[in-house]
């Protein structure tokens, strides 16, 4: 599955909460953020691109409050607006005014709606945005997703989701290893958290709204889309109507990949990663 590259691991406390990161290597920061599956994290999601991409980059790769071994805090008031909150302030904390940054998935969402915005929250210079399309997630591939009762086995269709290739699909100890990082002290019960409805709404279902299409429209920082060919999460429509929204956005698909190419495919990722952010910034990396 590939060795794990060498980092530092670091925390900061930024606006009350104790944020973990991954960091390494030298040069114009890249910050990369994880996806919000039951036991996502910065390693898991990142470590096989990290050496790479710290050959030229100062990479930071961020555990969300919740993962990982970030605060385990759950906002009932919007926790993607407490994520956003919390990057913001590690940033400022650690003094990076302009970085490049890559999201996947959740992630990827979030970076699109804050590049969005007329006053963006975060310093973005230019991004990488994968497993995302115009429309929210597949509906069946998501509810695969958010149905997990804790257990190895609950966790195990995830796999079939997230993953193409066979080599992870059905990989017993990458499956160990993110169910390990779901029974983090915390994690499952903030992820889990978010299910919980008052008594009065008990027949409601699920807290979350599936949200109409985005208008993405205003987004004017560099971006470069990126697909598994075999994602079941983003049909390639989705993902095409995505690009088009976006004023000179570049589109790479990355075959023999599902949801994760950073995973299932590091390296051609990687090189699509780095080649957009070359270009960019004008081939002087």
């Amino acid at each position: 599955m590939g060795s794990h590259p060498r980092w530092a691991d670091r925390y900061v406390l930024a606006d009350g909460l104790t944020t973990h990161y991954l960091e390494a290597g030298d040069g114009p920061p890249l910050v990369l953020l994880h996806g919000g599956e039951y036991g996502a994290s910065a390693e898991l999601t990142w470590e096989n691109c990290i050496s790479e991409l710290a050959q030229r980059r100062r990479v930071l790769a961020i555990d969300f409050v919740g993962f990982g071994r970030s605060d385990k805090v759950r906002d009932f008031g919007g926790q993607r607006r407490l994520m956003r909150r919390q990057i913001a302030a590690v940033l400022r904390t650690l003094r990076i005014e302009s970085a490049d940054f890559v999201g996947t998935s959740l992630s990827g969402r979030m970076l699109l709606d804050v590049a969005n915005r007329r006053d963006p929250e975060w310093p973005i210079r230019a991004m990488v945005v994968a497993g995302i399309g115009l429309a929210a997630p597949a509906a069946v591939g998501r509810a695969v997703l958010e149905d997990f009762d804790g257990t190895v086995d609950g966790l195990r269709p995830s796999m079939d989701v997230l993953f193409h290739d066979p080599r992870w699909k059905i990989s017993e100890e990458y499956l160990l290893r993110r169910y390990e990082s779901c029974m983090v002290p915390g994690a499952w019960e903030t992820a889990t958290a978010g299910s919980l409805r008052a008594p009065a709404r008990a027949g409601e279902g699920r807290p979350h709204v599936r949200p109409p299409a985005r208008d993405y429209r205003g987004i004017r920082v560099p971006t470069c889309l990126i697909r598994g060919r075999y994602d079941q999460l983003v049909p390639p429509r989705t993902w095409q109507e995505l690009a088009a929204q976006i004023p000179g956005s570049r589109t790479v698909t990355i075959d023999g990949s599902g949801h994760y190419p950073q995973i299932e495919r590091a390296g051609e990722f990687v090189d699509a990663v780095l080649g957009f952010l070359k270009d960019a910034s004008g081939g002087e990396e």
